[in-house]
């Protein structure tokens, strides 16, 4: 119980007004939390927004990630696939999709990082 306090507070001294620090901030413990080797969102043009993990990955991810969710064909090693997920929502009309590349959790914890994630990206991207 002591450390989910923690992460509390520590949580609410982690914050900015600069949106883009502020989704860092949201990306890194949304990844910590769930094990992920990245997480990252891109816009529905494939433009990297934030990301926590290896920046030329999640570049390249981001890239992709439209082909992903739309069920696009694309030339890609299937093997750099495993494990990446890609979920689309908007904040204010516009498309934002988030981009999880799954590390050694459970699904159980991907799932609610996942809605922690996208609800966060929501409230920040609407201020």
């Amino acid at each position: 119980m002591h450390h989910a306090m923690e992460s509390a507070s520590e949580r609410r001294q982690k914050r900015s007004d600069d949106l883009a620090t502020a989704l860092r901030f949201l990306l890194s413990s949304q990844r910590d939390r769930a094990g992920l080797t990245h997480i990252l969102l891109a816009n529905s043009e494939g433009m990297l927004l934030a990301w926590d993990g290896d920046a030329a990955e999640c570049e390249e991810l981001a890239a992709y990630a439209p082909f992903i969710a739309r069920g696009e064909g694309y030339v890609l090693d299937s093997r750099r696939l495993t494990g990446v997920s890609v979920h689309t929502f908007k904040v204010r009309n516009n498309e934002e999709l988030l981009l999880l590349l799954r590390g050694d959790e459970h699904a159980e914890r991907v799932a609610a990082v996942l809605l922690a994630s996208i609800e966060g990206v929501a409230r920040i991207l609407a201020r």
